[in-house]
């Protein structure tokens, strides 16, 4: 009583588990810089794309980016300018307002005494309605200023923030134009030749790392019934045994 063991010898070959294949960013011309079979580090760079039309479009959204800014900045002195203007406008109002009580009680006080026409402390008292109705209108429009400005701010703002993540993601594909080995190995397959010109994500060489691997074995189909996943196998490569 035991367990049967079937033993099945193929012949296979050792491949590359992980082989990526490098693509180019962007329209231009590439530049190579390492040659088929050269041993190549994680995060090295391999080649450059040359794309006169993404740094133009760069160059504009940065000069954009500028201008915006100093919009902004203009527009907070000017905002600034405006509500110090409102406000000294209603504080003069307020000032008219403190004279012309202090005459409406001068002329109060002199109608008590039967020295004023009473035209004249009729005019008094229209003067302090007039001065009072002209500071709460200085008050409120002050007020209406500092919103009206406030919100062009945050729109203004909110334009300068757009514009950067604009030229934050041409500088992202700027810098995506050098292409860089994603795992250490080998320089496999260069698919482009030296100053070609190249289209997007169009593929320019693989990569191969050589530290993981698989098994490519051919295994009769008469076999298939009886493998399963998880079933132990011995690898001899070279005289060793894996």
């Amino acid at each position: 009583r035991g367990d049967l063991v079937s033993d099945v010898s193929v012949q296979g070959r050792v491949v590359a588990a992980v082989s990526p294949t490098l693509y180019a960013t962007a329209p231009g011309t590439i530049t190579l810089l390492v040659d088929a079979g050269e041993q190549v580090a994680a995060g090295q760079e391999l080649a450059t794309v040359d794309s006169p039309e993404l740094a133009y479009q760069l160059q504009q959204e940065e000069a954009t980016l500028a201008q915006r800014g100093l919009q902004l900045e203009r527009q907070r002195i000017e905002s600034r300018q405006q509500a110090l203007e409102s406000r000294k406008a209603a504080d003069l109002a307020e000032v008219a307002v403190i004279a012309a009580r202090r005459e409406q009680r001068r002329a109060e006080q002199a109608r008590e005494k039967g020295v004023i026409p009473e035209i004249d402390y009729e005019k008094a008292v229209d003067d302090l309605q007039n001065a009072e109705l002209a500071f709460e209108h200085a008050s409120a429009d002050a007020t209406l200023i500092n919103e009206r400005l406030s919100f062009e701010l945050r729109a203004s703002e909110y334009e300068v923030n757009a514009q950067e993540l604009v030229v934050a993601d041409l500088r992202r594909r700027v810098d995506d134009l050098s292409i860089k080995s994603p795992v250490s190995g080998i320089v496999g397959d260069l698919l482009v030749d030296q100053k070609d010109a190249v289209s997007r994500d169009m593929p320019v060489m693989a990569v191969v790392d050589l530290t993981r691997f698989e098994i490519d074995a051919m295994i009769p189909e008469s076999y298939a019934d009886d493998l399963a996943i998880g079933m132990n196998a011995e690898i001899t490569i070279g005289g060793n045994q894996y």
